[in-house]
């Protein structure tokens, strides 16, 4: 349906923007007014056709019921809150109600040019007030970052959120790896374009001082090397490309007065922190190995218990490595759901990458799974990984023989170099 396709051309690459002015207005999330918008097309698309439920979405809304079951067990619904409003505002629930409705509709070659364009304007954009936010840190930042303590610390850490701060802390970090994976694949050629995407995927998640977002930007460039296809001279090009962005960072750096130093030694090498990080994920280890034995199979539920917040010791707040905490909180039963939705997912996105040359999906989600060694963030409603999902099924239902006739249109390329 073309009114679909317009509704999810206008939310999905613009969410941070809605997410400000549902925030401005009305001091709601977006998914409150998201998830109506979504559930109203999922119930037009069941209503008027044969619905589509792939195997990783099958394996997802398992997990999403498990994960609602456990919630409810275990007493972890907020006293004060709606019961209909809590389940549909569920982070899992709103991905599958949107991965449900990407699923179930036929794209047009038209709506991929024209997200293609949105998706490097917001790449471009983020690049933009990055910059900005390194002499002004407030500005474009969401007030509640002051209300937690969490954000006060990367606040006081002098991390910078981008446009991403309306919607989560770790957006950033997830969100745009992925978008300059896609990018990556659909714009390697172009010239004009290509520059600012590397431009934008070195310097934005640099100046987020994470970690596990410069590890996404590292896992997005890395299709550009490994893609057979791909001529030496051009992978040489590329790499003039990545030195001309680093360049540049330096120069921004150096007129802005921001410390590039002091985050190369103080982020990625730990120094003078007695590799803090390194050792919460060691600390983490050792207590998964004493407390998962007692809930194995079904986990404690989403929520990390005051014996394990003991045995931390103020290392972490919660077991710090993203599949050991899912285990911890779902046991076997409930994680296997979810690792395996992960599996098709990758799978699937392989298959594209090897058939149609669209490589986007499959390091954005690597990104993504990677991410999550270093921190716990399964969140399938992030903008990015609705992306992925969205550009696979546009290439799964796509004909091969279409292939040929599509090279031009900025859609798959890499396979022309």
């Amino acid at each position: 349906m073309k009114v679909i396709q317009n509704i999810l051309l206008i939310i999905i690459p613009f969410y941070p923007f809605w997410a400000w002015l549902s925030f401005t207005f009305f001091e709601k999330h977006i998914n409150y007014f998201a998830v109506l918008v979504f559930l109203s097309m999922a119930l037009v698309l069941i209503i008027i056709q044969k619905v589509r439920i792939p195997k990783y979405l099958i394996f997802f809304i398992l997990f999403s019921i498990y994960h609602l079951c456990s919630v409810f067990i275990n007493g972890l619904v907020p006293p004060d809150s709606n019961l209909i409003t809590f389940i549909l505002t569920d982070v899992n629930v709103f991905a599958c109600i949107v991965f449900f409705v990407i699923e179930n509709t036929d794209f047009e070659k038209d709506f991929f040019k024209k997200i293609n364009i949105c998706v490097a304007l917001i790449v471009l954009v983020s690049l933009v007030f990055s910059l900005i936010q390194m002499k002004f840190p407030t500005f474009f930042v969401s007030p509640e970052l002051e209300r937690n303590v969490e954000g006060l610390v990367y606040i006081q850490q002098k991390r910078i959120f981008s446009i991403y701060s309306w919607t989560n802390l770790n957006s950033i970090g997830i969100t745009f790896p992925i978008m300059i994976a896609i990018l990556l694949s659909v714009y390697n050629n172009k010239v004009k374009i290509f520059p600012w995407v590397v431009i934008s995927g070195i310097v934005v998640p640099f100046l987020t001082r994470a970690r596990y977002a410069m590890l996404g930007a590292v896992v997005a460039f890395s299709q550009l090397f490994f893609v057979s296809k791909i001529s030496l001279r051009r992978k040489i090009y590329f790499l003039l490309i990545f030195a001309g962005g680093i360049i540049l960072l330096l120069n921004i750096a150096r007129f802005s007065g921001f410390d590039v130093k002091q985050v190369v030694n103080e982020r990625i090498l730990e120094q003078g922190s007695q590799l803090g990080s390194a050792r919460a994920r060691l600390v983490s280890l050792q207590v998964f190995l004493i407390k998962f034995p007692e809930h194995p199979w079904f986990g404690v539920g989403p929520s990390t218990r005051a014996d394990v917040v003991q045995l931390l010791r103020g290392a972490a707040p919660l077991i710090h490595i993203g599949y050991l905490s899912y285990l911890y909180f779902y046991g076997v039963l409930g994680s296997v759901l979810l690792f395996i939705s992960g599996y098709f997912i990758l799978k699937d996105a392989w298959t594209v990458g090897k058939k149609h040359a669209f490589w986007g999906s499959f390091y954005g989600f690597v990104s993504f799974c990677l991410a999550n060694v270093t921190m716990v963030y399964f969140n399938f409603s992030e903008i990015g990984i609705i992306l992925l999902i969205l550009y696979l099924r546009y290439y799964n239902m796509k004909p091969l023989s279409d292939k040929s006739s599509a090279v031009n249109e900025d859609v798959y390329t890499s396979n022309q170099l």
